[in-house]
């Protein structure tokens, strides 16, 4: 890791000075520049592990990850930014129980990790490769893969964090947002989940999900009992079921997203939510009807499954993600 390297480079020349003027090194530079090392930016020690590092550091601190494998679950209790040398080579790995990595305080960052096995309890626990339970954090370009139940979980008075550019595969479930608001789930790929990609519910209401490539899960996204939340420009591909609002899902809205092949389903909705936004609807692989002006937007409406709900323009072509 090229900034680690430079750390600790910078770290030796400093203790090989000082045996210069103080004339009393016994031995030579204690450590050299290797991976799998730690080093809070700005600091002088190197520390094997990452739980090391977060008892050591302060607010506002950026700890820096060298590649490897770091068998251990963190409880991250400080605001702080977490960097790994890379999503593919730093890899944060619990022991199949209990979090990989909680999260208790505002302001965090993650980014630059494969992280994977948590274990797989239920509520009232909750096992997750992250575990968020507060605000304001920031978790992008990650690996969030192989996780009991949960891959990102974000938990009561979670808001205004920011779910961004991650691989979150092969889990339970891939993101669930349980009494969570005004989050950003943008621009992640979330496949293979056994039960559903991405879970909104109880009362998660006003976030934004937007973006995301959804395919191979058993349920692409359900939104259950929460309101005000806004599905657009997702590709929901190749699930058993696509897009689903139940159970007292009102007043959310989805367009411009694309629900393409999904076997048993495209969509379900029998609660009367939007699925335009007055002037584009949604792009259905299933839909056959005409657009006699050429201008995109199919002549007749899309009825989604439940027949209650309807997309009243709907698109004729897929619109980029």
């Amino acid at each position: 890791m090229k900034k680690i390297k430079t750390v600790l480079l910078l770290v030796a020349s400093i203790s090989v000075v000082s045996c210069i003027f103080i004339g009393g090194c016994i031995d030579d530079i204690p450590y050299t520049p290797e991976d799998h090392s730690v080093v809070i930016e700005g600091k002088e020690a190197v520390y094997s592990t990452i739980t090391d590092a977060i008892n050591n550091a302060v607010n506002n601190d950026t700890i820096l990850v060298g590649a490897g494998l770091y068998n251990e679950s963190l409880i991250i209790n400080k605001s702080i930014t977490l960097v790994g040398d890379g999503k593919e080579t730093t890899i944060i790995s619990g022991n199949l129980t209990g979090d990989v990595i909680y999260v208790s305080v505002d302001y965090v960052t993650i980014t630059g990790f494969t992280i994977q096995n948590a274990g797989n309890q239920s509520p009232p626990g909750v096992d997750a490769g992250i575990d968020i339970r507060s605000s304001y954090n920031t978790i992008s370009d990650n690996n969030i893969i192989s996780n009991g139940l949960y891959g990102l979980y974000l938990y009561i008075a979670s808001k205004n964090n920011t779910i961004t550019h991650n691989t979150i595969s092969d889990n339970n479930y891939g993101i669930c947002l349980e009494n969570a608001s005004k989050n950003n789930i943008s621009s992640n790929t979330v496949s293979s989940s056994t039960t559903y990609g991405i879970y909104i519910k109880s009362r998660s209401n006003n976030n934004l999900i937007s973006n995301n490539v959804v395919t191979d899960n058993d349920l692409g996204t359900r939104i259950k009992s929460s309101s005000g939340n806004t599905v657009s420009g997702n590709l929901f591909a190749n699930n058993q079921r696509g897009l689903y609002f139940c159970c007292g899902a009102t007043g959310n809205i989805a367009f411009s997203n694309s629900l393409i092949n999904n076997s048993q389903w495209n969509a379900s909705d029998n609660l009367n939510n939007q699925w335009d936004d007055g002037t584009y609807g949604n792009y259905w692989g299933d839909y056959t009807g005409p657009d006699t002006n050429g201008d995109g937007i199919g002549d007749a409406p899309y009825y989604i499954s439940e027949g209650k709900s309807v997309d009243r323009y709907p698109l004729m072509e897929s619109p980029e993600i």
